[in-house]
């Protein structure tokens, strides 16, 4: 009795110091967002007050209606742009990665394998090698200061489209031979197959992908900096960074801080919405 009591014991502290660290962990990383918070319904006076006030002593909703109502910068076309680009991304990525991937996964051609390796070889080169010659293939088409410079690219894989082509290979491999063969018996062509029997046996892996390319989307600032040169076209990351300035003493910091949450609230929401087929994406990648 008094060895199981010390085991308990033992198992109760160990407990205890984990969920102590874990605690100390999740302040650290929400830290940042909730001083964001605070800074954008503050005014610029009191950003600089020193030792900082976490819960201001005036509540400042001027920084939110004024990213709306400022003739120098319209937040609300931003927001606009950058769904629309999100949108198009994602679906882009949906067709042709799905597409691609399904080949691979289930289809018989010359040279497979080869092209599998080098789709594979594509997510060892970084990023930015891969941007230059983009941008004189944007410029040879006429889409630089488009929206079609920074759809095009990214839904047909030019940016991290290895990774979801090798994702989806891997979900549509798993799958059963007898899905295809009972849709061929019944008269399916491949086209049929596809989207009618075996997208919908992925959702998982798609609801994973859409995390990460509307993340990726909304975030993305180089490629926008380098293709978009007039305001009317610029997505939020770039309209965020209108209230920088080179010197901090000037930046308007309620006013970024107060874009900033504002352009983090999407990402957000989605991930809520996808947070169920996010983890059981997860488990079912644990279990293969």
């Amino acid at each position: 009795m008094t060895h199981n009591l010390m085991n308990f014991k033992k198992i109760k502290i160990s407990s205890v110091i984990i969920y102590l660290f874990l605690i100390a962990g999740a302040l650290f990383m929400i830290m940042p967002f909730l001083w964001m918070i605070s800074s954008s319904l503050k005014d610029v006076e009191s950003i600089f007050i020193f030792p900082p006030q976490w819960i201001p002593e005036k509540v400042n909703l001027s920084n939110y209606t004024e990213l709306f109502t400022s003739s120098y910068y319209n937040f609300g076309l931003y927001y606009f742009n950058t769904m629309i680009v999100v949108i198009f991304r994602v679906t882009g990525m949906f067709i042709f990665c799905s597409m691609a991937a399904y080949g691979f996964a289930r289809l018989d051609f010359p040279f497979k394998n080869l092209l599998f390796m080098i789709v594979l070889a594509t997510m060892m080169l970084p990023i930015q090698t891969l941007m230059v010659p983009l941008y004189f293939e944007m410029r040879f088409f006429g889409w630089i200061n488009t929206f079609k410079a920074l759809i095009v690219p990214h839904s047909l894989g030019a940016f991290g489209g290895a990774f979801s082509i090798f994702l989806l290979r891997q979900y549509f491999m798993a799958l059963p031979k007898d899905l295809e063969n009972a849709a061929e018996i019944d008269g399916c062509s491949i086209p049929r197959t596809f989207f009618s029997v075996m997208l919908p046996q992925v959702k998982t892996a798609y609801a994973a992908l859409a995390i990460f390319t509307f993340q990726g989307a909304w975030n993305d600032y180089v490629w926008p900096l380098i293709v978009i040169n007039s305001p009317k076209k610029y997505v939020i990351s770039l309209g965020i960074s209108l209230f920088l300035s080179d010197k901090a003493a000037l930046t308007n910091w309620p006013l970024l801080m107060a874009s900033s949450v504002l352009g983090l609230i999407p990402i957000l929401v989605v991930f809520l919405f996808f947070q169920k087929y996010f983890m059981q994406n997860l488990v079912m990648s644990g279990l293969k």
